[in-house]
């Protein structure tokens, strides 16, 4: 684009360099010659001209008019060519230095304006011959400052085209806005450009007067322009408030509103910005070369930044792009190069929003002025689109006391004062069998109806205006001929026109005995509800299994029944100590609802903790369980997920048949899924596929659930992703309350069609198990003895030994200590590097000989050494220390360790 300008301009330089070799070619000479002194004081002249301008905007270009020809027609007509030409290029070049013009604009204007003296003068030169004071002189003036502003119209909308891409007919029509005040200009320019030659040619010194009425021209010019532009605002105002308040709603004609704004504020875009509950929206009329857009608007949209900073503001306010400010600068971001807007009230005064206008074009009026008138509009829309809202509402609440008298249950109808029947609505119909069509205006409704009471005297409302009071209940016969009893409740008004109306509501009520019947059975089926509800309370009861006091695992469970009138299910738990030490987790799922699904669902439970008891690895546990249950039950289906969690170690191993796949949430709510698969028991393929292996840190949790829990919403992939996404947030809470929120919001909102059951299994801290302990047994009696033996027992077992052979010699040398003690019998035992110490001690009177005791197997008819020689046998080492005040024996004995199985393992420590 600016290549073309470039070349744009110096066409009108090469233009003006032929009309002026054109002129000297011709000699053409002034009609008359001023004094070279006069020259000067014309040139401040033209100077003072072209500062004292009237400034209009074009889209992003912004012209002027000027009293510039009427200073250049003295100078076109006493002075040659080359002189007029040199003297308003020196002048135009100095006013664009002093207002800093950018130096493209400059050159234009200053080509354009030399092209132009120079049209003007040869025109002047070559045609006024003869007399100066006749009719073709003052013929020739027209014309020659007709040529002046038509050169400079002709280069000026050329300009324009090139530089915005126009075709010419738009850039003409950019100067509609202008076109009578630029035709006022040139009457002016014409008049007083006369006026000065003929003062010129009079005397040379009235030359220096000139100025005077240039400054008096200008502020006309400038008044009457401002009052044009001020004057289609105010036009503008009218139409626009009418076209708003014409439809019923507002809105409706808020697009026909703004494009009236538009047009009378000679704006870009005009915006409609209103502040509601839900955010804030703006209205737009815009034009094709709107900033930040392909084409006209849309009307409703979201407002943008500057839009929504405007609707806060509580004055009217002109902004400019260039300015410093937020403000400002949102305008700069939004594309446009300035606003001007104006609060918008309703009529309680409170803020609803703002009117704002965008790149105003045509001549500038009075800010102040354009502001005032801005802000009345304004005020005026806001009161009017409160009317409007409030209109609606009216409107509203009608709508809504007819949908509810043509919706409700209750008979409602109306009657005139002479008893003629006004309204009948669908609830009449739909009680009575009679249309309103049939009845509407008729006096006699009741007669049809054959309303009575309930002694049998007809009820007739043709009166009701003299009734001291209406039937509170009718009986009635339907248009089918079936008896009907309503109750009724009446009131009386006067509608808009004075007239008393009567309101009837009746209701059709259920016959006494009908009613009290139906109380019975209610009664009768609260009392079965609450027997079945105490039987499922113990059944709940009976299958839940007491919570294992294991420590180091924290397990919780909840469940909640797909119907709560029968609270239990397929969906169970169990959960087990085994022998090893683990624990054994069962969550089981069989297809069903009510008792018999719980006993299926108990049968399947029992079984799975009998085969895991019976030492079946557990990769087939869920296999040999199915092979089991076909022999007593093969039409029970069952899907079951199994765990074996070692506290001690944190181990977790899950195996499932057909069942979703657990949850482990870490203690910072990072959730993965334990991928165990396997077919469900009752169906083909059934057993495990693999055994899922994890180890849980402190504090890390295993969910079991059954599938009633993520099909909830019938999107299983959604219900997966909302459990996990629940699991993950609620990760901090206590197991019991963690199980509990798992079931509340993997549940809020779906529909419940299946038993839900959660089971949260958490690895807790355990207590540290100390190397050595000491039991006191006083007296010695055997139940004591075998409490000791069950403790020594489980405390090996915590160390994760083989327990068998160091009980067997504690249980032995407890035996003979009780056998011969007077009062007390203690035991120690220490755990050292792959070896268990036991030490017994009695306080009865001692051993004469102890170092043959135990070394030589008794014979059989001997009552007594064979367990002491067992003893020998099993240990590693056996003491033996007997005094007169009591006997101490301590065995050592070298044990294995015991893995999570229950499997005795290598120690290289005891080799």
């Amino acid at each position: 684009m600016q290549q073309r300008l470039r070349v744009y301009i110096a066409a009108v330089y090469a233009f003006t360099a032929v009309v002026i070799g054109i002129g000297l070619y011709l000699d053409a000479q002034p009609p008359f010659s001023l004094p070279l002194e006069t020259l000067p004081v014309l040139a401040v002249g033209l100077v003072a001209a072209e500062l004292l301008r009237v400034r209009f905007r074009r889209r992003s270009s912004v012209d002027a008019l000027t009293l510039f020809d009427a200073l250049l027609a003295p100078l076109i007509f006493a002075f040659p060519m080359v002189v007029v030409v040199s003297v308003v290029g020196v002048v135009q070049l100095g006013c664009a230095v002093f207002r800093r013009t950018q130096p493209v604009k400059a050159a234009f204007n200053t080509g354009q304006w030399m092209l132009a003296a120079a049209a003007g003068s040869l025109v002047a030169d070559r045609l006024l011959q003869g007399p100066f004071l006749s009719l073709r002189s003052l013929g020739v003036f027209v014309l020659t400052i007709l040529v002046v502003n038509v050169v400079n119209v002709a280069a000026t909308t050329g300009v324009r085209s090139v530089a915005e891409d126009l075709p010419v007919r738009r850039a003409l029509a950019g100067l509609r806005p202008v076109l009578g005040t630029t035709l006022l200009s040139f009457s002016v320019n014409l008049l007083f450009g006369l006026l000065f030659v003929l003062a010129a040619k009079g005397h040379p010194a009235a030359t220096v007067l000139f100025p005077a009425p240039l400054v008096l021209l200008h502020y006309v010019l400038r008044q009457y322009a401002a009052a044009q532009t001020d004057g289609r605002r105010l036009s503008g105002l009218r139409a626009a408030a009418e076209k708003l308040s014409r439809p019923i709603n507002p809105l409706d004609g808020v697009h026909a509103y703004l494009a009236e704004v538009r047009t009378s504020f000679d704006s870009g875009a005009a915006a409609l910005v209103l502040r509601q509950d839900d955010g804030v929206v703006t209205y737009v009329s815009g034009t094709d070369d709107v900033p930040g857009t392909d084409g006209p608007q849309r009307p409703d949209r979201v407002a943008s930044a500057i839009e929504r900073l405007l609707a806060v503001e509580t004055g009217p306010i002109r902004l400019r792009a260039g300015e410093t400010g937020h403000l400002a600068s949102a305008l700069a971001d939004a594309g446009w190069r300035e606003s001007s807007s104006a609060p918008m009230v309703d009529e309680k005064g409170e803020p609803t929003g703002a009117l704002v206008v965008f790149d105003q074009v045509g001549f500038e009026g009075t800010g102040q002025a354009e502001l005032a008138v801005l802000e009345a509009l304004a005020r005026e829309t806001g009161h009017t689109l409160a009317r409007g809202r409030l209109l609606e509402s009216v409107i509203d609440q009608e709508r809504t006391l007819n949908q509810i008298i043509s919706t409700t249950s209750d008979g409602i109808f109306t009657l005139a004062d002479d008893g003629s029947l006004l309204t009948w609505n669908d609830a009449c119909e739909r009680i009575t069998g009679f249309p309103q069509t049939d009845l509407k205006g008729r006096r006699d409704v009741m007669r049809v109806l054959g309303a009575r009471t309930a002694a049998g005297r007809p009820v007739d409302f043709t009166n009701w205006v003299s009734m001291p009071s209406l039937p509170r209940e009718i009986l009635i016969t339907t248009a089918a001929g079936e008896q009907g009893r309503l109750s009724c409740s009446a009131t009386s008004g006067t509608d808009s026109h004075g007239r008393q109306t009567l309101v009837v509501v009746a209701r059709d009520v259920t016959p006494a005995e009908e009613y009290e019947e139906l109380r019975e059975q209610f009664r009768a089926l609260v009392e079965a509800q609450a027997a079945q509800r105490l039987v499922v309370d113990h059944l709940q009861q009976a299958v839940a299994p007491e919570p294992p006091a294991v420590e180091g695992a924290d397990i919780a469970v909840a469940y909640v029944a797909s119907d709560p009138a029968s609270p239990t299910g397929g969906d169970l738990f169990d959960w087990h100590e085994l022998p090893s030490g683990e624990l054994h987790v069962a969550v089981v799922d069989v297809l069903g609802h009510g008792v018999t699904a719980t006993k299926d669902a108990l049968t399947v439970m029992h079984m799975l903790r009998f085969v895991a008891l019976d030492g079946t690895e557990l990769v087939d546990v869920v296999r040999r369980t199915d092979e089991l249950l076909g022999a007593q039950d093969s039409e029970l289906v069952a899907t079951v997920v199994v765990a074996r969690y070692d506290p001690r170690t944190g181990r977790l191993q899950v195996v499932s048949g057909g069942h979703p796949p657990a949850l482990v949430v870490g203690s910072r709510g990072e959730v993965t899924q334990l991928a165990a698969t396997g077919g469900a028991i009752g169906w083909p393929g059934v057993g495990s596929d693999n055994v899922a292996t994890i180890t849980l840190e402190v504090h890390d949790s295993v969910v079991l659930y059954t599938d009633g829990l993520i099909e909830a919403r019938k999107d299983i992939i959604e219900g997966m992703d909302s459990l996990v996404r629940v699991a993950a947030e609620v990760s901090h809470m206590p197991s019991q309350h963690y199980a509990d929120e798992l079931v509340r919001r993997s549940l809020a909102g779906a529909d419940r069609r299946d038993d839900t059951l959660a089971l949260v299994l958490r690895r807790t801290r355990q207590t540290a198990v100390e190397t050595d302990r000491r039991w006191r047994l006083e007296p010695p009696e055997p139940e004591g003895v075998r409490t000791m033996r069950r403790e020594l027992g489980t405390w090996l077992m915590a160390h994760q030994v083989e327990s068998d052979d160091a009980v067997l010699v504690a249980a032995e040398l407890l035996a003979n200590a009780a056998s011969v003690a007077r009062g007390v019998v203690t035991m120690s035992v220490q755990m050292q590097t792959g070896r268990v110490v036991v030490e017994v001690s009695d306080d009865g009177p001692g051993v004469a000989s102890i170092d043959d005791l135990g070394r030589r197997l008794p014979g059989m008819d001997s009552e007594r050494g064979r367990g002491l020689y067992l003893v020998r046998a099993i240990s590693d080492d056996l003491s033996i220390m007997s005094t007169a005040e009591g006997t101490i024996v301590r065995a050592e004995l070298v044990v294995r360790g015991v893995t999570a199985e229950g499997r005795r393992v290598h120690d290289p420590q005891t080799h």
